[in-house]
């Protein structure tokens, strides 16, 4: 009889513990796996021009002689006359900045080992900020001794690159906008913002002269050079994710 009675208060028990466990499942949470957002990843570019303000160009001084010494000083003699015409020109030390210097040996080929001169080179890259004197400024540095103009070329101040690179960002933005727009119609669906926005490096492309132009008034002898500016190109690329919904 009392085993009985164990044996009642047993699964007594056991019917509770299993009512308190089908209590706890009923109250926990239950996992569900939430669907991701619908997006739309776009990449765009926009392209904005504007009249160049600076201007930069590369001159110099090359001469030869058959000693270094000689060439040395030809090129030194010649570079104090440069540097006092553009002292002259008004332009500031700080917009003239030495390209390169150096001394070189000159053979007749490559395989030759005996040196036949010396070559030295001074070259200077000068920024103006006024376009419109380059041509001046050229005739100024070859009347002086300058004997090699090279890579003259026009862009923008720094000030002016920020706002035309602000410029090309909401450009670039407008156009990953209407791309993505076109792009959620045709999937049925609606943009409704940004969900993460990133952007490049901002490229400045400057107008680039080859050669200049020598030109007078009669057009029959060469005697001041007219070297025209043109358009420097600023482009900025985004990559933007949109979260969208359905139509």
């Amino acid at each position: 009889m009392h085993t009985n009675k164990s044996l009642l208060v047993v699964a007594t028990v056991a019917v509770m513990l299993l009512a308190a466990v089908g209590v706890a499942t009923a109250v926990s949470p239950v996992a569900q796996t939430e669907q991701p957002d619908r997006q739309i990843e776009v990449g765009a570019s926009g392209d904005v021009s504007a009249e160049a303000d600076r201007a930069r160009l590369h001159v110099g001084v090359v001469a030869t002689a058959a000693d270094a010494t000689t060439a040395r000083n030809q090129v030194a003699e010649n570079v104090t006359a440069l540097r006092a015409t553009l002292e002259e020109l008004g332009i500031s030390d700080d917009n003239i900045e030495t390209a390169r210097y150096d001394i070189d040996e000159v053979r007749d080929r490559a395989e030759t080992t005996a040196t036949v001169e010396y070559r030295a080179v001074h070259t200077f890259q000068i920024t103006l900020e006024d376009p419109a004197r380059v041509g001046a400024v050229v005739d100024g540095v070859v009347d002086s001794g300058a004997n090699r103009v090279r890579g003259v070329s026009f862009t923008v101040s720094e000030q002016r690159r920020y706002e035309l690179r602000q410029d090309a960002l909401e450009s670039a933005m407008e156009r990953a906008r209407s791309e993505a727009e076109t792009l959620a119609e045709s999937a049925d669906l609606t943009i409704e913002g940004a969900a993460s926005i990133s952007a490049d490096d901002v490229h400045v492309r400057p107008y680039r002269v080859e050669e200049a132009m020598t030109t007078t008034a009669s057009g029959d002898v060469a005697a001041s050079t007219a070297i025209e500016s043109g358009p420097v190109d600023v482009t900025a690329s985004v990559q933007v994710v949109y979260n969208a919904t359905a139509a």
